[in-house]
């Protein structure tokens, strides 16, 4: 296995996060869920975030048309490529798209799009998706030779927890989870769980922040077993996987590219910030924790991972995610995401900076924005008080994505001026971020400057 980064050259990136919610069968039992009605555009717009796996004469398709000035950003600290995109929100001569046309797999959009010719005809033929979903296969079928991508069948396969608690037992790895066909056998296996202390109850497709749910005791396991139990009388199955609640020291995935020969190429290991249980950030490991990492046979736990789903017929990117425990144990592999990754992405982001020794920590703040409020201010804001980070050596906060922002605000503006809407509320986004510091306190430091330029700017920070 060699330690180097992928040698592919992504030619037409694009792809919907979020891809779970696709490959989960929907005769499935779900778990009790907050509803946010602004979290599905946001996601939906995180296409943007997809931009450092471009070079100069790749594509990047989004959903939504990028900021001008963002792209401009970017371009001039040296992350170019040809932007094309499917809408434009801020266009008013267009009418909005009907919620059911707008939430639709990006790779459905882009069979429809008039640009695809253009695409096509540049002799681009490589398609780099950040996930294979249905329409993937779709697309694909329709556009002939953009290079070659494991089946459908077989991502769902290796993305679902089942396979991963089912690969750590295959390859002699100590096996934490409990695998369940039923609310009885829920209540059963976390009965026994419970005596011990509380216990997660994963989703086959959960991910952070959806999908998994912490059981603490009794009574929420009896809640829990009442809803799910609703929902089996109507027809459906109860699948999950239960498992203990580890007392962890430190949140970490590794990232490697599977190639068609099957030799695996090492990308970066990323320490991950969780909040509670949702993912907060990423950042490069420091050579304290690989040094530890490969004293303890972490990297050879890995290599017999890769070899399993190599067997297993899977190519492309992938993710482990990992964790060491307080008494020092490592748990090498807690979920498999057999797809792009955020700490992926903050792996590409840091490739510009490496030059200087820098990495950055890949993160976002949730916002509630003002009336009037645009992308452009901010970018101002952030040049005024010195934060942008400007490249070349420099330190400062580097805005990545958009319409995450304004995804929901150019909604709610398009809806009242049409009389769809009365009221405004405060439209949420999300800031993505990358964090280009010294150190974690420097870091933390550019964040809470960050802070106080978005509060001048009126704009609310929920986290």
């Amino acid at each position: 296995m060699s330690r180097i980064e992928a040698a592919v050259i992504p030619r037409i990136v694009m792809g919907t996060f979020d891809p779970e919610t696709r490959w989960r069968d929907p005769d499935l039992a779900k778990l009790p869920a907050m509803p946010d009605k602004d979290r599905e555009s946001i996601v939906l717009c995180m296409d943007e975030l997809l931009f450092p796996f471009c070079g100069p004469d790749d594509i990047l398709y989004t959903r939504c048309k990028i900021d001008q000035k963002l792209y401009e950003y970017l371009n001039g600290l040296g992350f170019s490529f040809r932007s094309r995109y499917h809408f434009d929100l801020n266009d008013e001569k267009r009418t909005l798209p009907e919620p059911d046309i707008f939430k639709q797999c990006m790779f459905s959009l882009a069979s429809d799009n008039q640009q695809r010719e253009e695409i096509l005809t540049h002799n681009e033929k490589q398609l780099s998706p950040y996930a294979i979903t249905a329409d993937t296969e779709e697309y694909l079928r329709a556009e002939g030779s953009l290079g070659s991508l494991p089946d459908l069948e077989t991502v769902k396969r290796v993305n679902s927890k089942f396979y991963s608690n089912r690969l750590v037992n295959r390859i002699g790895e100590k096996c934490y989870g409990t695998e369940v066909n039923s609310v009885v056998e829920v209540q059963a296996v976390g009965n026994t769980l419970l005596k011990r202390g509380a216990y997660l109850l994963k989703d086959p497709f959960g991910v952070s922040g959806k999908g998994n749910m912490l059981i603490e005791n009794e009574a929420m396991q009896r809640r829990i077993a009442e809803h799910l139990d609703k929902q089996e009388r109507r027809g459906l199955r109860s699948q999950f996987l239960l498992e203990p609640l580890l007392r962890k020291e430190i949140d970490f995935s590794s990232h490697w590219f599977i190639r068609k020969s099957g030799e695996r190429d090492f990308i970066s290991v990323q320490r991950m910030i969780n909040q509670q249980q949702n993912y907060g950030g990423s950042i490069r490991a420091d050579e304290t924790l690989l040094l530890l990492l490969e004293s303890a046979g972490y990297f050879d736990t890995m290599e017999k991972a890769l070899r399993v789903l190599f067997e297993d017929g899977y190519h492309g990117f992938v993710c482990f995610d990992s964790m060491i425990l307080e008494d020092g144990d490592i748990v090498p592999i807690v979920e498999i995401n057999a797809r792009k990754s955020m700490g992926l992405i903050n792996a590409y982001l840091d490739k510009g900076w490496k030059t200087y020794g820098h990495s950055g920590l890949l993160t976002f703040l949730s916002l509630g924005l003002p009336e009037g409020f645009t992308f452009g201010k901010l970018l101002d804001a952030l040049h005024v008080s010195g934060l942008l980070f400007k490249g070349q050596g420099e330190y400062g906060i580097m805005p990545i994505s958009s319409n995450t922002v304004m995804v929901n605000d150019i909604l709610t503006s398009r809806r009242i001026a049409e009389g769809i809407q009365s009221h405004r509320g405060m439209p949420k986004g999300r800031l993505y971020i990358s964090v280009v510091g010294r150190d974690d306190e420097h870091r933390n430091e550019l964040i809470v400057s960050l802070r106080q330029v978005l509060a001048d700017l009126s704009i609310k920070v929920y986290n």
